[in-house]
């Protein structure tokens, strides 16, 4: 995801071809506006011929069944609907995770820290006093992007992506947050990110699991807190 953040005036719907329609809501990224993306969310999946939704960061995808739902009617209703939704607070539980920030599981850190003028110290003092929400899904099963990030540490993502150690990464990236699964990416130990790693989480938990009931341990509206373990070199 990147790091720049399309604010619009007013609320639109897009089409995402011939089954899909996209809702960008307006204003910057906000509890408030997402609590409203939520709970819209929950409305949509009752509608006929509504196959799936993905709730984003200001953002609601809907897939429909081109045989049960005209695209242009329900287009119209979604704007509707957005219209007349008001949020709903989400008070979800918190999870305390434990971080490694810098040295080698966190790699990133003394560049960040350059980038913003700042010692090390500041820098993991900022983002571990914050209380983070989880806004939406990720790209994989995860504990999905995290909003509350200090204003202070927001930092663009990499135009050109780097190679990165996988396995519990704690990484920034615009005005986001991400923690990673502590499972390694299709067995290998590094992939590709323009994210900023600045620590490892050592015992974050796996969260999500097919043999689970739930599968997943976390849902939207829940927190994240990281505590601090050490700061490596």
């Amino acid at each position: 995801m990147s790091g720049r953040i399309n604010i619009l005036a007013e609320p639109r719907v897009t089409h995402c071809g011939d089954q899909g329609l996209l809702l960008e809501a307006e204003g910057d990224l906000a509890l408030p506006t997402q609590e409203r993306i939520w709970a819209l969310n929950d409305r949509v999946l009752e509608w006929q011929g509504v196959l799936d939704t993905q709730p984003g960061m200001n953002s609601l995808l809907v897939l429909l069944d081109p045989d049960k739902s005209d695209l242009v009617e329900t287009a119209d209703k979604l704007l509707r609907r957005w219209i007349e939704t008001r949020s709903v607070t989400r008070r979800g539980r918190l999870l305390e995770i434990g971080v490694v920030y810098g040295g080698e599981g966190g790699i990133d850190l003394p560049d960040v820290a350059r980038y913003h003028g700042l010692d090390a110290e500041d820098i993991v003092k900022l983002h571990s006093d914050a209380e983070y929400t989880i806004f939406a899904p990720g790209t994989g099963p995860g504990f999905g992007y995290l909003f509350g990030l200090n204003r202070r540490l927001f930092i663009p993502r990499r135009n050109v992506p780097v190679m990165r150690k996988v396995g519990g990464v704690v990484s920034i990236a615009g005005a986001q947050a991400i923690l990673g699964s502590p499972r390694k990416a299709n067995g290998a130990d590094t992939q590709p990110t323009g994210w900023h790693v600045i620590g490892r989480a050592p015992d974050v938990p796996e969260p999500f699991d097919l043999a689970r009931d739930p599968m997943s341990i976390v849902s939207l509206g829940d927190r994240i807190r990281f505590r601090v373990e050490r700061i490596e070199r």
